[in-house]
């Protein structure tokens, strides 16, 4: 496990950020995200509905963020790894990063769970914040925010579960949406050139 610093970009990227304008910048070093898909930065805490925006925090409040474009979608992955990290079953928000805002990065702890994600969650009150996608090349600079985080989940719909098949009996969602097994998301992940060959 990998523990960020107020100095240091959540998302691995340099050790030091610039303040131009009373904004955080990343580093020029940028190894594995080009700067076009990094999020924003803030140096103070993100206020609830900010400018009109969609917004969120950890439980104590030290990690806020905002988001640039509405979101409307709620995913429900039944993943045993992310119930396990998440207390239950894991509701996300996918999201570009380079459309949003984060302020409190320093009290982010990362974790590489696979070489597909790393989640990322509040060092001081433990809350799942997001994870960020490392694979495959379509997802670089894509994250998954935890729809607990959010300040108003008023508007959003559950558009989509994952891992059904590792969803146990406890509990169910009524209604109809798309629902993809563990396969079908791996398959996802399958380099391109792969899948277009079989």
């Amino acid at each position: 496990m990998t523990e960020t610093t107020d100095s240091k970009c959540p998302f691995g990227f340099g050790s030091t950020s610039e303040t131009i304008a009373g904004a955080y910048t990343h580093s020029v070093v940028t190894p594995a995200l080009s700067r076009e898909k990094l999020p924003k930065f803030s140096p103070i805490p993100i206020s609830a509905n900010v400018d009109g925006k969609q917004t969120g925090r950890c439980l104590c409040g030290k990690v806020s963020f905002s988001f640039d474009k509405p979101v409307e979608r709620i995913l429900a992955n039944h993943d045993a790894a992310q119930r396990r990290w998440t207390g239950g079953v894991a509701l996300t928000i996918m999201a570009r990063a380079v459309n949003m805002t984060f302020s409190g990065w320093g009290g982010l702890v990362q974790y590489a769970a696979s070489d597909r994600e790393v989640l990322c969650f509040c060092r001081i009150c433990g809350s799942s914040v997001f994870s960020r996608h490392l694979r495959p090349e379509s997802m670089d600079g894509m994250l998954s925010i935890s729809a607990g985080a959010l300040d108003s989940l008023d508007g959003l719909v559950l558009a989509g579960e994952t891992h059904v098949d590792q969803k146990p009996d406890a509990y169910d969602f009524a209604g109809e949406r798309r629902k993809m097994t563990t396969s079908d998301v791996d398959a996802m992940y399958q380099p391109r050139s792969s899948v277009a060959a079989e």
